[in-house]
């Protein structure tokens, strides 16, 4: 199939969503809206495949991308999104199982990493990056996935980055995680070793998805996915497990060398209650973060307006949607946040993201003309 869309309009997307990313004057805060369709997709909106079909068959995968960002486009074409090839079907594991880990293929989910390469620190010495990424199993199928998507798509789409995680993250994939914090008080020095190594295999990663795909062609941060610019994604859910000092000194300092490397960009993590993860969140020095991360727990409305104060005193930005399970982020005891919070936000560097009904989206983008000038 071949994609058909207004490219002029994605151009204004793009050029709004660079400039509002880099902290520049904006006539109006950017915005996505998603209608949901009458008939879920199973991985991506609109879209017949699941994930094993996705897995197992490239040309389903690839169909499947497109079906979806054509529905986007056919549905609420009048929002900034912006296209990209997602490859999250390929799982948190896909680092992992490239340096040898085995994922475990279901239909309903991503693939697991099943069980673990090291039994501990010790073992995990054996870790190199003296391998030829695409010879591997998991490489391959990225490889050949990424490149039909680029043919097909005739180089106009980007290609997102690959779910690598962020160096920890990638690490309990490969060492149990309490062996990985045991180890940060028995052996430091192993540790840090180790995720140094990860980290270069990261950089390593995204190095081959753009010879595979051709120069500016790679979106490195799919949250802003403008090949070249806004920096590199970095998913670390670890933030909420470790303890903050404990990420600080084992975390962060790699999170930083990609953020050096690629550029500051996006810090994903989901559901930390606030506000014990957030210095460790600012020490890792993204440009942008999610607000999904003040879901429900409690959240009151003085503590999204002390979290956007603090994001934009260090400059970040947020994205997020609205609601998460149909519960407002902006506090569980309504469905929608009062425009004046709306107002605060987006002035404090927040990009709105939701999806429903059209005629909810219809309401969305009138909402975002009235009060969106940040």
């Amino acid at each position: 199939m071949k994609l058909n869309y207004d490219k002029d309009r994605v151009a204004r997307a793009r050029d709004l969503r660079l400039r509002w990313y880099r902290g520049e004057d904006v006539e109006r805060a950017p915005f996505v809206y998603t209608v949901a369709p009458e008939k879920p997709g199973h991985w991506l909106p609109a879209q017949p495949y699941d994930f094993r079909d996705a897995i197992e068959d490239p040309a389903k995968a690839v169909e499947g991308q497109m079906l979806s960002i054509q529905y986007q486009f056919d549905t609420f074409p009048d929002c900034d999104y912006l296209p990209y090839m997602n490859l999250f079907y390929l799982g948190e594991g896909i680092l992992a199982s490239i340096y040898g880990a085995k994922q475990y293929i279901v239909r309903d989910n991503p693939p697991y990493t099943e069980g673990r390469l090291f039994k501990d620190i010790y073992d995990a010495q054996r870790l190199s990056n003296d391998i030829d990424i695409e010879s591997t199993q998991w490489g391959a199928k990225l490889k050949e996935n990424v490149q039909r998507f680029a043919e097909a798509t005739d180089g106009e789409i980007p290609v997102g980055s690959p779910d690598y995680q962020s160096p920890y993250g990638t690490a309990t994939k490969l060492v149990p995680n309490e062996e990985l914090m045991l180890a940060m008080y028995d052996a430091p020095d192993l540790v840090h070793d180790f995720l140094g190594k990860i980290t270069d295999g990261i950089i390593n990663l995204l190095e081959a998805v753009e010879r595979w795909v051709g120069p500016g062609l790679l979106a490195r941060n799919i949250k802003n996915p403008i090949p070249g610019e806004c920096g590199i994604i970095i998913w670390d859910d670890y933030v909420s497990v470790l303890n903050p000092d404990l990420h600080t000194e084992f975390c962060a300092p790699y999170n930083k060398k990609l953020f050096e490397r690629f550029g500051r960009g996006h810090l994903h993590t989901c559901g930390p209650v606030f506000p014990t993860y957030i210095n460790a969140c600012l020490e890792c020095r993204p440009r942008s973060m999610d607000a999904i991360i003040m879901r429900g727990r409690g959240t009151s409305r003085e503590d999204l307006l002390k979290f956007v104060e603090i994001t934009s005193k260090h400059d970040i930005l947020v994205f997020s949607q609205l609601r998460i399970n149909d519960v407002s982020i902006f506090g569980s005891n309504s469905k929608d946040a009062d425009d004046e919070l709306l107002e605060i936000f987006i002035r404090g560097g927040w990009m709105p993201m939701s999806g429903g009904s059209y005629e909810s989206g219809v309401k969305f983008k009138e909402t975002i003309g009235r009060i969106g000038r940040p």
